[in-house]
């Protein structure tokens, strides 16, 4: 019956392909492949009723005797590959024929029915792609399930023959070890053997265990029925024999398993060579059954817990990769939404941002300019646009630039960086701080970009610090190193006979009372007095004549003129003009000064000798009075000889104990508390007090000051520890001056280890002032004594920042702590604006590279408050205190300050 119901179908099948194939042959479409509800509903009309015209935008059929009209309305025809069109309301779509099975044979002979799916279509991507990725993560978990579960059944087999190999060894071997498994057996090793093996398969986990013989006789084994029996070897027998262990899962039914039959459903079977006492080689093996029942069952387990957690997984991971398809355009669209807003932003960031960038070809041509640069030249980025960059730079720069753009194009990976001038839109040349990047080989760029930073302000810094070096900060006159500089260049010129006849004369010019007028009227107004001075003396010169401050209340003249006479009356008449009144406070003054003159003649080269001689001429006018002037003879040299009488008092002075420590207070601006003390070393000369910058050069000279800055760093340490007793809990720190002799020994670090060592100060308690001057060299052996210092623990600072002239570039490299702004800045502050700005300049470097400030000689509250309000941390001077002897200073910090510095005054 089944047959026949086959037969037939398959008959039908064929009719309906047979008829599909002979209506394309004719052009026409099988009615088959028109859906049934896409079919318009047929109209029946009577007979009598004509046909409409095949004009008609209907059609007609004829339908059990009636006629059916098709209604045109939505009609569509449908082109087969010969081109004939076919009537139907729907584009008519033929179905995919898929077949099953071909042919396949079944039975006697007889080819299967073909399956056809007509009018079905193809399972599409969106239904393949999940059925073959599931099937893929099955076959996975399949194939990673029988991998964990062969490795858990190797570990497990491992395990156990360890654990097997452990209890035979330990047992058995030692009975085996001097005998022979060779007939005849001893009956009492048999026995032995036999009642051990027995023992041993008494449990559960070892079900028999057999001894070997190479020939496949069993010569031991617990069961007594094996003993003596010979069967063929097997391969993992041979194995072991061979030295090598051996196993197998099986179920115990083979032929030499007779005996094995129902002890176990599965059991391991363990091949174990025997070595014998001469360790030549097995004499024979082990053969140990154990059931495999429980280690088959982990393996199941494990198989089927693997199976479904890793199928389970990956299931969970298809879903979520099929949400990820089936949301795919929606991300990408998301996607692309994000990108566009990102180069919004970004785009956003270049043309808003503070930094001037460009895009320049490798031959500086801009293809790119950034909005900043109306901030930052004032110019629109059109103005800019397909420019030679080297054009628009400052003259002196176009050759750096082009080599720069030069050096950028040849290194893929390059950056390099400089500064630059630009012209602002108003004419001023701005400083830029450049940094290219080669992106030539970028393709989205394709070119060299500059990001360029306006740093006029710090180069008007540095040009205003480089001022501030050959320039007095009070009087804005040329100071000592100017001086010095064009002396120098005068000098020069004389002696090649560059300059043809004329007078080189220097004239120092000293003030005097003007300390009478800084204790009377104040020091603002003897401030005031100096800048008065100064305008007299610039109105009264001309160029080439230099007038220059070297400090304090002494001035400098380098006069040129055609004799000694002129030169003598043009200083009479600045005399004159100093002598005229001014008032200060209300008050007339009538400044007089002293005036030493030197002549240097054409073989005189130096012009620090040329300004020495002109000081002791001036001091040589001084002791004939005041407003007295002199011109330098050889005999003033007697100046030096009690210089060096001097030099020879000092040179005693340690040993007769007339050098003493004065300490002056360093005060937190914030909160006034003391925390700290500056040691200044004063010498009690019989004839009189000497203060330090009258010996210290002396010192300097001689090489005393090694020895006395020993003295002075050792008494300041020991000193300021002893008072840790009666200030317990303050630790003072205690500020020490360098000279460049000290710092230029090599073994000054280890001087300085060995004095805390010997004072027991701690390191970060005392500081090491150095002066700005002796870093301008920047020699290695300075910087390496600094490092060494440095890491002791011992703090560095720089005394007198500003009067020297030192690159800001290389303030960094220098392992420093504190900058101390010079006294001049702290009484220029009131003077005018400049001097405040550059205060206040000094105290943000020093915040940039965290450093403290401390201001010295601060004489008034209001110079204090300002500091204060600027942001300087720390402060000393006569506002606060004196320089105070050690039991002054500890009365200062006991807190009767005014004692204490009452008794200093």
């Amino acid at each position: 019956m089944a047959h026949g119901r086959q037969g037939g179908l398959r008959r039908i099948v064929l009719r309906l392909l047979k008829r599909i194939a002979h209506l394309r042959r004719n052009g026409e479409a099988p009615g088959v492949a028109c859906p049934r509800q896409l079919r318009p509903r047929p109209v029946l009309l009577p007979e009598r009723q004509k046909a409409i015209p095949p004009t008609s935008s209907a059609s007609a059929e004829t339908h059990h005797g009636r006629t059916v009209v098709l209604p045109a309305v939505g009609r569509q025809r449908l082109k087969d590959r010969s081109g004939t069109i076919g009537p139907c309301a729907e584009p008519l779509r033929l179905r995919t024929v898929r077949f099953a099975s071909i042919f396949s044979r079944t039975g006697k002979g007889m080819p299967k029915l073909p399956k056809l799916h007509i009018g079905r279509r193809l399972p599409s991507l969106q239904v393949l792609v999940p059925i073959l990725a599931a099937g893929l993560v099955l076959a996975t978990a399949v194939a990673v399930s029988t991998t964990v579960a062969s490795h858990q059944q190797q570990t497990g087999i491992d395990e156990a023959v360890r654990a097997v190999g452990a209890v035979v060894h330990g047992y058995v071997d030692p009975l085996l070890a001097r005998a022979s498994l060779d007939d005849p057996i001893d009956p009492q090793l048999a026995s032995s053997v036999n009642g051990q093996l027995q023992q041993l398969t008494g449990g559960d986990r070892l079900l028999r265990i057999k001894i070997w013989r190479p020939d496949g006789t069993v010569v031991f084994s617990d069961l007594p029925d094996l003993r003596g029996h010979r069967f063929a070897v097997s391969d993992e027998l041979a194995e072991a024999l061979h030295g090598d262990t051996a196993t197998e899962i099986t179920a115990p039914n083979a032929a030499e398993n007779i005996y094995e039959r129902g002890i176990a459903p599965l059991v391991l079977e363990i091949y174990m060579p025997i070595s014998g006492a001469s360790g030549v080689g097995p004499i024979g093996a082990y053969e140990v059954y154990q059931d495999a029942g429980p280690l088959q069952a982990g393996i199941d387990t494990t198989r089927r817990d693997v199976l479904l957690i890793v199928g389970a997984l990956g299931l969970v991971l298809l879903a979520l990769l099929w949400g990820a398809f089936r949301g795919a355009n929606r991300l990408l669209s998301d996607l692309a939404g994000r990108l566009r807003r990102s180069e919004a932003r970004f785009r956003s960031l270049v043309q808003n941002s503070t930094d001037l960038v460009l895009l320049v070809d490798a031959d500086g041509t801009t293809r790119y300019v950034s909005p900043a640069i109306g901030a930052i030249l004032g110019e629109p980025s059109e103005a800019w646009a397909d420019r030679s960059l080297p054009d628009l730079v400052h003259p002196e720069d176009g050759d750096w630039m082009r080599a720069a753009l030069a050096r950028l194009a040849a290194d893929p990976s390059g950056t390099h960086s400089g500064e630059v001038r630009v012209r602002h839109a108003d004419g001023r040349w701005r400083w830029l701080e450049v940094v290219g990047t080669n992106l030539l080989t970028d393709a989205e760029v394709g070119g060299i970009v500059l990001n360029c930073r306006d740093v006029t302000e710090r180069r008007e810094l540095e040009d205003q610090l480089r001022r501030q070096a050959f320039t007095d900060p009070l009087t804005g006159l040329p100071n000592r190193a100017l001086l010095l500089d064009r002396l120098a260049h005068d000098l020069a010129a004389r002696a090649t006979e560059e300059v043809a006849g004329g007078v080189l004369a220097v004239a120092l010019v000293d003030l005097d009372d003007v300390k009478t007028i800084n204790d009377s009227l104040g020091h603002a107004a003897g401030d005031r007095l100096l800048v008065e001075v100064a305008e007299r003396l610039q109105r009264e010169l001309a160029p080439p004549d230099t007038v220059a401050r070297l400090g304090g209340d002494e001035f400098a003249l380098l006069l040129h003129g055609g004799s000694r006479e002129a030169i003598d009356a043009a200083i009479a008449g600045l005399l004159r003009r100093v002598r005229e009144p001014l008032l200060l406070d209300g008050q007339s003054v009538s400044p007089s000064a002293s005036v030493g003159i030197a002549f240097p003649d054409r073989s005189e080269r130096s012009a620090e000798e040329t300004l020495r001689n002109a000081d002791v001429a001036m001091h040589t006018a001084k002791m004939l009075g005041k407003g007295r002037s002199a011109i330098y003879a050889p005999h003033m040299r007697e100046a030096a000889v009690r210089r060096l009488s001097m030099r020879e008092d000092l040179a005693q002075a340690l040993e007769r104990e007339e050098l003493t420590i004065h300490y002056q207070p360093i005060l937190d601006l914030a909160s006034g508390e003391v925390i700290a003390v500056e040691a200044l070393a004063r010498w009690e000369r019989p004839s009189g007090l000497v203060g330090p910058t009258e010996f210290i050069p002396i010192a300097e000279e001689t090489g005393l000051i090694v020895p006395i800055g020993r003295w002075v760093l050792e008494t300041a340490c020991r000193e300021i520890r002893s008072l840790d007793h009666s200030q317990p809990g303050r630790e003072l720190r205690v500020s020490v001056n360098v000279s460049a002799v000290q710092l230029g020994r090599d073994d000054f670090a280890n001087e300085v280890s060995t004095v805390l060592h010997e004072t027991g100060l701690a390191p970060g308690r005392l500081i090491l002032e150095l002066t700005e001057s002796l870093l301008l060299e920047r020699s290695e052996p300075t910087l390496a004594s600094m490092r060494r210092i440095r890491q002791l623990g011992v703090r560095l600072a720089i005394d007198d920042f500003g009067t020297g002239y030192s690159s800001l570039s290389y303030l960094p490299e220098l392992p420093v702590d504190m900058l101390k702004i010079d006294r001049s800045f702290v009484a220029g502050l009131d003077s005018g604006r400049e001097t405040l700005a550059v205060v206040r300049s000094i105290i943000r470097l020093a915040a940039t590279l965290g450093l403290v400030t401390l201001a010295e000689g601060i004489e008034r509250p209001e110079q204090a408050a300002r500091l204060r309000t600027i942001g300087a941390e720390l402060g000393q001077g006569y506002y606060f205190a004196r320089p105070l002897t050690t039991p002054q200073l500890a009365t200062y910090l006991a807190g009767d300050a005014s004692e204490a510095a009452g008794a200093a005054g």
